[in-house]
């Protein structure tokens, strides 16, 4: 047996090793001013942006408009206008059939901060570091 191996069936140029397309950043790598005119383009739209937001006839919304538009007192998840609790972890209001009692600690979390367990017969409900 010999312990040759055999030669590659391909010529050492083979076509389908070469790229055959090329983007504008990887020429901008060889080509200094082009990257540099690229970087100077990609700035300006970014102060261009920027000036236009500042600029911008809209002013800017004042506290009691923000406070009046964003109500905490409602339901984060059924919109109600009826909160009853907020959550122990995140603060975040809901009513009474949206709020669960942690099986293992007995504080009531929202439905993101609990998870239901369905071992049992019964369901329990249980917050995320009683999980744990």
């Amino acid at each position: 047996m010999s312990s040759l191996k055999r030669k590659c069936p391909f010529s050492s140029t083979s076509p389908q090793q070469f790229k055959t397309h090329i983007t504008l950043k990887e020429a901008a790598k060889l080509n200094n001013d082009l990257l540099r005119e690229m970087m100077d383009k990609t700035r300006n739209l970014l102060v261009e942006g920027q000036q236009g937001y500042w600029n911008s006839n809209s002013p800017a919304p004042t506290a009691a408009a923000v406070v009046q538009t964003t109500s905490p007192l409602q339901c984060f998840s059924c919109k109600s206008g009826d909160p009853s609790r907020s959550c122990y972890h995140c603060a975040r209001y809901s009513c009474t059939p949206c709020s669960r009692v942690c099986v293992g600690c007995e504080e009531v979390f929202c439905s993101l901060c609990s998870l239901l367990n369905y071992d049992t017969p019964q369901t329990r409900e249980f917050c995320l570091s009683c999980v744990a």
